[in-house]
């Protein structure tokens, strides 16, 4: 039995963000006949909650591109890579050498808080909206003092050191031009060259989008981990794993699988990676390929 991982935006979902009723039904009832699926996206748990609500996943997903691998059963994170405080303290440094404020996307605990700034263009709002409309709880206004001690720590007496509001930092994603956008690659390349930038066109609201994160949050790293999470109950290698996707940060997911699939709509750059291209995304054509393997 084959594992199938699918990218969400563009590829398995609809033209407007959503899984319609009749993939609901199709996917429920693969999984109901042994398939082994599940997604891996640059979304978060709320987002992936509200869209698969009625998707019987019994497998771990892949969310943050990879940063964190978590059961949606328990909630619990099987794992996670993040930026480490020293290394997101320095990132968080270029946006605001620039006059930009990112999203953070943080991790304490079991819980992955979202911190936005002041939001000052379209793309940064879209993207608070978006999560207001899904009732992402994981929102919070950025506090001033997220990467600072605070006034009253006193460094002469331990106990009295305020404890960081983070465990790590996940990603820093920010929606801007084309020119902002860049800008910020090209001064984190040049201060931080170790860390992964993603950036790609927003096909939702127009503009481009950043994320930063450490090499290791990508899907490629991620697909791996996975397979050693759920190695116990499904025997699963690399060799019997499927993954679709249609833009570069489904990349290295792509190069990991023995087989990797792209549709019809997906870059040049993934189409090229594609063992096979498959229809159009509004299509379900995800869905009529795994389908078309088990008739």
């Amino acid at each position: 039995m084959k594992l199938f991982i699918s990218d969400l935006d563009f590829t398995l979902l609809d033209t407007v963000g959503d899984l319609p009723k009749s993939s609901v039904h199709r996917l429920n009832s693969l999984i109901e006949r042994g398939v082994h699926f599940t997604v891996a996206t640059a979304r978060a748990t709320p987002s992936i909650k509200h869209l698969m609500e009625e998707v019987n996943l019994k497998l771990p997903i892949i969310e943050l591109n990879g940063a964190i691998i978590r059961d949606l059963n328990t909630d619990h994170i099987l794992d996670h890579k993040g930026l480490g405080l020293n290394n997101a303290i320095r990132a968080f440094d270029c946006f605001q050498e620039l006059g930009l404020i990112p999203y953070v996307s943080g991790l304490k605990d079991d819980d992955n808080p979202l911190y936005y700034p002041e939001l000052k263009n379209k793309g940064m709002q879209w993207f608070h909206d978006e999560k207001v409309i899904r009732r992402d709880p994981r929102l919070s206004e950025l506090p001033s003092h997220l990467f600072n001690a605070s006034a009253d720590s006193n460094p002469q007496d331990p106990t009295l050191q305020s404890k960081p509001l983070l465990d790590d930092v996940l990603c820093f994603v920010y929606l801007g031009s084309r020119e902002e956008i860049f800008a910020i690659k090209s001064l984190i390349e040049e201060k931080l060259p170790h860390l992964l930038i993603t950036l790609y066109p927003n096909h939702y609201i127009g503009g481009w989008e950043i994320i930063v994160s450490t090499p290791e949050a990508n899907k490629g790293f991620a697909v791996k981990s996975l397979l050693g999470h759920i190695k116990d109950r499904h025997n699963l290698t690399i060799k019997e794993t499927t993954a679709f996707g249609d833009s570069s940060n489904d990349l290295d997911m792509l190069r990991s699988v023995h087989t990797p699939i792209a549709v019809a709509n997906a870059s040049e750059e993934i189409k090229a990676q594609a063992h096979k291209i498959i229809g159009h995304h509004n299509e379900e054509s995800v869905l009529s390929y795994i389908e078309a393997l088990h008739a």
